[in-house]
């Protein structure tokens, strides 16, 4: 979707807080709240995504000069297998849905940057969308605290018509 027609769709979505209850605002605000909330463990993957490709590259820049070199393999998280390197001059680097791809060290590392950058990239827009709902909420809240001021004002008036 391009930029415009998000801008449109976002404008046509936009509710006047003003109107609605304040059973309505606490709904909307959980809602928001839960976007929220969202949106942040999507950036904690995306993180953790990140750093598996920073320690990516440093793994394949770690491999100069180690031909012949002993190692241990893991076969799963606990379990390890004696090995030894054969050739330190190609990876095989994991380039998603289980495809592998060998490559050069300096081209993994090429392709390990540019995943943090795309990755980065994305981080930037859903902090952007979390400010943006941190904004919708901030105004959810003042409309509800008005909603209120404004129900004490005409229940304390009530009580001063009723005591006359």
């Amino acid at each position: 979707m391009s930029e415009p027609q998000q801008q449109q769709q976002q404008q046509q979505q936009q509710v006047n807080l003003g109107s609605l209850s304040l059973e309505q605002l606490q709904m909307v605000r959980e809602q928001v709240e839960a976007e929220i909330q969202q949106l942040s463990e999507s950036i904690q993957q995306l993180k953790h995504a990140s750093n598996k490709y920073i320690e990516a590259k440093e793994a394949m820049g770690g491999l100069k000069g180690t031909d012949g070199k002993e190692m241990l393999v893991p076969l799963t998280s606990s379990i390890y297998l004696p090995g030894k390197i054969n050739s330190n001059e190609k990876v095989l680097v994991d380039i998603g849905t289980g495809y592998y791809v060998e490559m050069g060290i300096e081209q993994g590392q090429n392709f390990s940057n540019r995943k943090v950058q795309l990755i980065t990239e994305q981080v930037n827009k859903v902090q952007t969308a979390i400010n943006m709902k941190r904004q919708n909420l901030e105004s959810i809240v003042q409309v509800a605290q008005s909603k209120i001021s404004l129900y004490k004002q005409q229940q304390a008036q009530q009580q001063q018509v009723q005591q006359k």
